[in-house]
């Protein structure tokens, strides 16, 4: 069984994956799988050729903060980064979910904007308070303006949740978030 993992940013997408983990789930990130594409020498050739070294850290990798800021700001650079990352991400999460020994939970941050909901049996989404949310964001160093872009950049939690076959809620303790994803686990079939 492969579950799809999704919600709005700062609302423990991560946490949960994590929970999926200690139950025995292939737990498969596709924000990870994009910054392994990212990294790729092919990727980087294209960054640099779009945008310069300045693209690009002192080590020569790809600088994801710059980046993010060039992106949010205009829409056609994210098209380019996500016309140079997307098929690759979605080959290597095909992939990574073949073994039907096991249960899978593919955490994918934009899965319903992106229209990437065929083929899971299931769509988990993580929600919490818009609160919640901007404090974690704050905590973890972006600013207040980079969080609005954020997540106005994203398809309103609201209907993220409406959309989703499960919800889990999570404003509270990590205990909290455990427990709701060992109650799923407990009603699933064994693969």
């Amino acid at each position: 069984m492969v579950i799809g993992l999704t919600g709005g940013i700062g609302c423990g997408k991560s946490a949960a994956a994590a929970c999926f983990a200690e139950l025995g789930f292939n737990v498969v990130d596709a924000d990870q799988l994009a910054r392994q594409v990212l990294e790729s020498a092919a990727s980087v050739s294209q960054l640099r050729a779009r945008w310069g070294d300045a693209s690009l850290g002192p080590d020569g990798r790809p600088d994801r903060r710059w980046i993010a800021a060039k992106v949010f700001a205009d829409p056609a650079e994210l098209a380019f980064l996500e016309g140079l990352t997307h098929p690759e991400v979605a080959r290597l999460r095909q992939a990574a979910v073949l073994d039907t020994k096991r249960h899978h939970v593919v955490e994918i941050p934009l899965l319903f904007e992106k229209n990437l909901t065929d083929g899971f049996a299931s769509i988990v989404c993580v929600a919490c308070s818009e609160e919640t949310r901007r404090s974690r964001l704050l905590k973890k160093g972006l600013t207040d303006e980079e969080v609005s872009r954020r997540i106005a950049s994203q398809m309103p939690l609201s209907e993220k949740v409406k959309r989703s076959d499960v919800v889990f809620w999570n404003d509270g303790e990590l205990e909290f978030l455990r427990a709701q994803v060992a109650a799923l686990v407990g009603r699933l079939p064994a693969p």
